[in-house]
């Protein structure tokens, strides 16, 4: 068994990591936070929108915001696939917190629809994750 993963996560328009080592990738799976280590069984599952992280073996790693994808996990390596993602020197704090003001107010209208409930409540669920990871010190991992 391998003691290391190789990392890959990729969205539509870029290709965030790819092959990095890790010890640990933790993801936001549709059933719940999921952490991968070396020797994971192979799975595939989807993602929901939340924090992300890995640990490389020397300690040092990072996180990010991740939405909806899905993941892979095969022999030692994890691939991720997400509509949109960011590492946490990425995130815009003033932009996630004009998100989430834009959000609340659109959710006060009476008159949205269903779908436009939920797009906004998603954008809403977005903005407040990248406040969170963005606001985190370094070294520490949202949920501790």
């Amino acid at each position: 068994m391998a003691e290391t993963l190789k990392l890959t996560i990729l969205s539509p328009e870029r290709r965030l990591l790819e092959g990095v080592t890790a010890v640990s990738v933790t993801l936001p799976a549709s059933e719940g936070q999921v952490q991968i280590l070396p020797g994971h069984a192979l799975m595939v599952g989807t993602l929901q929108t939340g924090a992300f992280r890995y640990t490389k073996a020397d300690g040092s790693g990072d996180q990010g915001a991740i939405s909806s994808g899905f993941f892979e996990v095969g022999r030692d390596e994890v691939s991720v696939m997400a509509e949109t993602l960011e590492l946490r020197g990425e995130i815009d704090l003033d932009r996630a917190r004009d998100s989430q003001r834009k959000a609340e107010e659109m959710l006060k209208a009476a008159d949205l629809d269903e779908h436009a409930f939920k797009k906004y409540q998603l954008k809403l669920e977005r903005a407040l994750i990248r406040q969170q990871i963005a606001e985190h010190p370094a070294g520490h991992t949202v949920g501790e």
